[in-house]
C-alpha cells in the first residue's frame, strides 16, 4: 500500500453511511462537487466533498455509493488549470489525506495552478467502507490463526483455512458493494469525479497500486487524458490475467531491493551498522528464526520469523529507513549469536506482524484489509483450490527465500472469493489523447523497474521517466518533481531514456 508512506497519512474517519437509491446523474451530465470545510481534525481547513456515483455501471439509475474526497484548491485561482486528483495505492488506501502532504507531491508551481483533490475508493475509508465483520476482535482472532510466513504443516493449513474464513466474513457482512469493488469501477469513478470538477479532461497522480487505476482509466477514456502520472507502476496485463506469475516477480522485486540494501551496507563500511558481510549475516538471521522464536530484549522481546519479513519488507519502500533498518538488525543478529553490538546503538522497537488496525474513530477497523482483498480478488484470479497453496509457497519460497513465501500466502483468501465478472484485464494499448507520464526507480520492492518498463510497451501512449535510486515509487529527487511540474502545467515530456538521480544517499556517511 503505499506511496511515499502517504497512505498513513490518508486516514480519514469512516462514515457509516448506507447505500442509497437515489439515482446516479446520467454521463455527460454529472452533477458539480459540492465543497464544504471539512470537519475532521485531521483535514481542518481543506475543503471536504461526498459525491454519488453508480453502485453497479450496468444499472446507472440504480442504487448509488458515495465517493468522500478532499480538496486543497489552487494557490492562483487566477490562472488555475484544473484539478489533478491523487491516489495514494494499496489497493485499500483512504487517498483524501493526501492534500495534507501535497507540498511533497508536486512543487509550488503546480500547487499554485490546480486543486489537489485526493479521494477515497470506493469501498475504502469515508467511502460507504467495506467491512467484513462487526468489531476488531471478530478479524483478530482470524489474523490469531494467519502465518505471514507459515512453515510448518499445522501453520499453512491454519492459515489458509483461517483466509478463507476471513472470506465467509467478508460474504456474509460487506453487502451488495463487494460485488463492485473491481479497479474498472474505480476508474468509471473517477471519470465521474473529474465531471464532477468540472474538468474536460483528466489530471492525475497514481501510486502503486493507483497505476493501475490510471491505465485502466487511460484504456476506458483514452480522449479525456490531459495528465496522468503513474509511479511506481504494477504490469497491468500481467496484474490482472497472470496473477500468480506476478505475485512470484513481486517477491522477486523485494529480493532484488534487499540485496541491493544489503550491498550498499557493505559499501558503507562504517555508516551501515550491519555492514561487514551483511548478506551472509541476513541469511543467517533469516534461517535462524525460520526454526523457532528468539528473544531479543533490545527489540522488545520475542522475534518470530513473521516479525523480520514484516519489518524488512517495510523497510525496503524508503530508503531513508535504511540506516535504522540496519541498526535493527545488527541488534538482533548480536544478541540471537553472542555478538558484540556497538555501545552507539539504542533500542528500538520492531514492529510486530500482525495488522494493527488504521484510524478510525469507528468501532471496525481492518477496512484497509478487507478492500485490499475485495479489489484483488475481484481483478486478478488466483487458484481457487486451497490444496495447491502449500506447492505454490515452497516453489516460491525456492526462488526467493526471504519473500517468497510469504507472497504465496498473501492474497489465499481469493481461492474462495465470489467469482467477480466486473473487472477490466485489457486492452492496454488504447492510444490517449496525451502521452501518460511512467515513473518507477530502478530498484523498487514492490512495483519492480521491470513492470514500468512494459507498462510503458503495454500503453498506447506513454513516456517513461528513471530514478536511478532506490525505494517504493520515486522520492528524495529534485530532477522527477522537475519533470512532474514541467509536464503537468505545459504537457512537456522528458527525452526518452532522460534518467534521474536520487538526492539521498541510502547510507549518509556519519
Amino acid at each position: 500500500m503505499t506511496v511515499r508512506r502517504l497512505a498513513a497519512i490518508g486516514g480519514a474517519a469512516l462514515l457509516l453511511t448506507a447505500l442509497v437509491a437515489a439515482p446516479a446523474a446520467a454521463s455527460g451530465s454529472a452533477a458539480r462537487v459540492s465543497w464544504s470545510p471539512c470537519t475532521e481534525e485531521e483535514l481542518t481547513g481543506f475543503g471536504c466533498a461526498t459525491y454519488e456515483v453508480p453502485l453497479d455501471y450496468d444499472k446507472p439509475h440504480g442504487p448509488t455509493t458515495t465517493i468522500a474526497l478532499a480538496r486543497r484548491p489552487a494557490g492562483d485561482p487566477a490562472h488555475k488549470i484544473g484539478t489533478i486528483f491523487v491516489n495514494p495505492g494499496g489497493p485499500g488506501g483512504p487517498g483524501r489525506g493526501m492534500v495534507t502532504v501535497a507540498d511533497q507531491i508536486v512543487a509550488p508551481d503546480v500547487l499554485a495552478r490546480f486543486d489537489i483533490v485526493g479521494f477515497d475508493p470506493r469501498g475504502i475509508g469515508a467511502s460507504d467502507p467495506v467491512e467484513c465483520f462487526a468489531t476488531d476482535a471478530e478479524a483478530e482472532a482470524l489474523y490469531a490463526r494467519m502465518k505471514i510466513v507459515p512453515i510448518s504443516k499445522t501453520d499453512v493449513w491454519s492459515t489458509i483455512r483461517a483466509n478463507l474464513e476471513y472470506t465467509k466474513g467478508c460474504v456474509a457482512h460487506a453487502g451488495p458493494l463487494l460485488e463492485h469493488m473491481s479497479t474498472l469501477n474505480v476508474a468509471k469513478d473517477l471519470d465521474r469525479l473529474r465531471q464532477g470538477v468540472g474538468d474536460a479532461k483528466l489530471n492525475y497522480i497514481g501510486y502503486s497500486y493507483g497505476t493501475l487505476i490510471g491505465a485502466t482509466y487511460a484504456n476506458l477514456f483514452p480522449s479525456k487524458v490531459r495528465a496522468v502520472i503513474i509511479d511506481g507502476n504494477v504490469d497491468p496485463d500481467q496484474r490482472t490475467n497472470h496473477r500468480l506469475a506476478n505475485k512470484f516477480e513481486r517477491a522477486g522485486g523485494f529480493e532484488l531491493v534487499l540485496s541491493a540494501f544489503l550491498r550498499e551496507c557493505d559499501k558503507a563500511a562504517t555508516s551501515c551498522a550491519f555492514a561487514g558481510h551483511a548478506r551472509a549475516r541476513f541469511d543467517r538471521l533469516r534461517d535462524r528464526l525460520r526454526q523457532g522464536p528468539a528473544e531479543v530484549p533490545d527489540l522488545g522481546g520475542t522475534v518470530t520469523i513473521d516479525d523480520l519479513t514484516n519489518f524488512i519488507t517495510g523497510s525496503m519502500y524508503d530508503v531513508a529507513q535504511w540506516p535504522d533498518t540496519a541498526a535493527v538488525l545488527r541488534i538482533a543478529y548480536d544478541t540471537i549469536f553472542g555478538g558484540a553490538t556497538a555501545s552507539t546503538l539504542a533500542a528500538r522497537e520492531l514492529p510486530k506482524s500482525r495488522p494493527g488496525p488504521g484510524w478510525s474513530p469507528d468501532a471496525y477497523s481492518y477496512n484497509g484489509n478487507d478492500s485490499f482483498l475485495a479489489v484483488n480478488c475481484a481483478d486478478a484470479p488466483l487458484p481457487r483450490n486451497p490444496a495447491l497453496y502449500p506447492a505454490i509457497g515452497a516453489a516460491f519460497e525456492k526462488a526467493h527465500p526471504t519473500f517468497g513465501r510469504a507472497e504465496a500466502f498473501s492474497e489465499v483468501a481469493c481461492a474462495n472469493w465470489p467469482r467477480i465478472a466486473e473487472r477490466y484485464h485489457g486492452p492496454w494499448n488504447n492510444r490517449t489523447a496525451r502521452t501518460v507520464l511512467v515513473v518507477n526507480p530502478t530498484y523498487d520492492p514492490a512495483t519492480r523497474y521491470d513492470f514500468a518498463v512494459r507498462m510503458t510497451r503495454e500503453l498506447g501512449n506513454a513516456r517513461l521517466l528513471t530514478l536511478d535510486g532506490y525505494g517504493h515509487t520515486t522520492r528524495y529527487s529534485a530532477c522527477i518533481t522537475g519533470w512532474y511540474s514541467r509536464y503537468l502545467l505545459r504537457g512537456a515530456l522528458p527525452p526518452a531514456g532522460t534518467r534521474c538521480a536520487q538526492d539521498l544517499a541510502p547510507f549518509p556517511a556519519s
